[in-house]
């Protein structure tokens, strides 16, 4: 008996379980390489070449950037806002590549390197002063951003500059997105990798309680291990009808003893429930009301019927007469139940 209702129960989880599955596999599908690179930590801008620079996690010292050559702006009803802030930045000996930045998030360490070094190449300082680690992910440079690295340099005679000379050919096609791990941020990729894990968990404890007879519990605490009736049971949909009447609710499964049953009826109208759906309801002698759904009408008078059949007393249909009396009068209810 509890391995078929098991069975059932995995039917009810299964699109839950593989939507979860799904879930999980497209948050790790986004975050897995991020998360692996923030693992193993970035690695110093300086000691890689340039072979080994595009889809790197690297990082280097804000001191380190020499001045904004290009920005990317928006305009809107409440004024212009900076989208995306280029800077230059040194690799090697007389070459550069860039920065990006997103939305000034790091404004103000860098405010700081540019004004750092703005007096180290007037010659007004010996050397840089370090302030601090930035990480981000290298990734290809726009063309365009190229022209504007190569005025820069020609503005600011920068190291390797020289008069007549294409400064681009100083230039390496790359550019250091900030705060980016591949191509999400550290943040985000966090989130994701946190959201994948909880998917995964509930995945797999969704698992293990249908493994484990978990939505059994119910059925356990009334039938216990007395499973002798069940192979004899009336199926009828899903719901089985003998000693006990056993019924789904979500995932997990229920019983009523059919000898509590008092009284049974179809409810008039169906329900929406994608499809429709045809409650019956069921009153023990608790006076608890217990709804079940039917696919097709026809059932929910086999249902009843298969209720009756048991030999117990109990009453089929709806009149407002009954209704009064289980209501006011129960004890005349169960009296005229038993005369049958």
């Amino acid at each position: 008996m509890y391995r078929t209702l098991r069975k059932e129960s995995l039917k009810r989880v299964f699109p839950r379980i593989i939507a979860l599955a799904v879930a999980t596999a497209i948050l790790l599908a986004l975050c897995a390489g991020g998360l692996f690179r923030l693992a193993t930590g970035s690695k110093e801008l300086s000691s890689l070449s340039v072979d080994q620079l595009k889809g790197t996690y690297v990082s280097f010292d804000a001191s380190e950037i020499i001045v904004a050559f290009a920005t990317l702006s928006s305009k809107g009803d409440s004024g212009s806002k900076t989208l995306e802030t280029y800077y230059l930045l040194p690799y090697g000996e007389n070459r550069y590549m860039a920065v990006m930045d997103v939305k000034e998030h790091n404004a103000n360490i860098i405010g700081r390197a540019m004004e750092q070094s703005h007096e180290y190449y007037l010659g007004d300082l010996d050397s840089l002063t370090k302030l601090g680690t930035l990480r981000g992910t290298v990734v290809d440079l726009d063309e365009e951003m190229l022209h504007y690295m190569g005025d820069c340099i020609d503005n600011y005679a920068l190291p390797g500059y020289e008069e007549g000379s294409d400064s681009q050919r100083l230039l390496v096609p790359y550019q250091v997105n900030l705060e980016k791990v591949g191509f999400l941020s550290a943040r985000t990729t966090i989130v994701l990798g946190v959201c994948a894990l909880i998917c995964l968990f509930i995945l797999l404890l969704q698992i293990a309680a249908v493994k484990c007879g978990v939505y059994q519990r119910h059925v356990r605490s009334i039938i216990g291990n007395n499973d002798d009736c069940f192979e004899d049971a009336a199926i009828i949909e899903r719901v089985r009808v003998g000693k006990y009447v056993w019924y789904s609710k979500g995932p997990g499964s229920r019983a009523i003893k059919t000898s509590d049953l008092i009284w049974g009826y179809a409810m008039p109208e169906p329900m929406v429930v994608s499809k429709y759906r045809w409650p019956v309801a069921v009153y023990d002698r608790e006076q608890n009301m217990t709804q079940l759904q039917f696919m097709e009408q026809k059932h929910c008078q086999d249902f009843l019927d298969a209720i009756k059949a048991q030999g117990h007393p109990f009453v089929m249909g709806y009149t407002s007469e009954l209704a009064e009396r289980f209501r006011n009068d129960f004890s005349a209810f169960i009296r005229d139940a038993e005369r049958g």
